[in-house]
């Protein structure tokens, strides 16, 4: 009896562990630091009940077996967030750069005018020693230096087409439009995900 009162306590406790889910609220904005209202929060791909406010405000129960966060505004398209079991999380979308931001070093890269761009396997050998500042390491771990941050060995923020991203490895060299980098008062809106650092993917439609 002991036995049996002892697996289902531990079949008990399985259970509710697989449950765990935690309330997660933030807010929408758009790159005018507007609130964004209308927007519908999804788990993963399943649309939730749950639209921002008109203050861009939202909360929403998340089930720790989600994997991503995702935002979609009619007007705006969609946003897209690792989740990481944090109790908060804010989306912004991205203002339509002008010609004039897809740079060349030392702020970025336009491929489009970069006939070797097809020669790259990955985007890691794309950026590796081509963008000053950034450094790409062995392991294909980037660095940007020169930023006025504690945590400037960290990774740097991905974005690829307005979405956050926690890799580019998915990302193919020859499909790049142009890569622009971020730091310090420019990465500022980002808080302190751009601490490390912004880097912002454009890709070919």
């Amino acid at each position: 009896m002991r036995l049996v009162n002892t697996l289902i306590f531990a079949l008990l406790i399985v259970t509710s562990f697989g449950h765990a889910q935690t309330t997660v609220s933030g807010k929408v904005l758009n790159h005018k630091n507007k609130p964004v209202s209308g927007a519908v929060l999804y788990l993963d791909s399943t649309a939730t009940n749950v639209i921002t406010n008109k203050s861009g405000g939202y909360s929403l129960i998340v089930p720790d077996s989600i994997k991503n966060i995702k935002v979609h505004s009619k007007k705006l398209g969609w946003l897209s967030s690792a989740y990481a079991k944090e109790s908060t999380m804010d989306f912004m979308y991205l203002d339509t750069a002008p010609a004039d931001q897809s740079l060349t070093p030392p702020n970025g890269l336009n491929p489009d005018k970069d006939k070797t761009t097809v020669s790259f396997r990955t985007i890691y050998d794309m950026m590796r020693g081509r963008i000053a500042g950034v450094v790409v390491q062995q392991d294909n771990t980037i660095i940007v230096r020169g930023i006025n941050s504690i945590r400037n060995n960290s990774e740097p923020l991905f974005i690829v087409d307005g979405n956050f991203v926690q890799s580019i490895d998915f990302v193919v060299p020859n499909e790049v439009k142009s890569i622009t980098v971020l730091k310090d008062a420019e990465a500022s809106i980002y808080g302190s995900r751009g601490a490390s650092g912004v880097i912002v993917i454009k890709l070919k439609k």
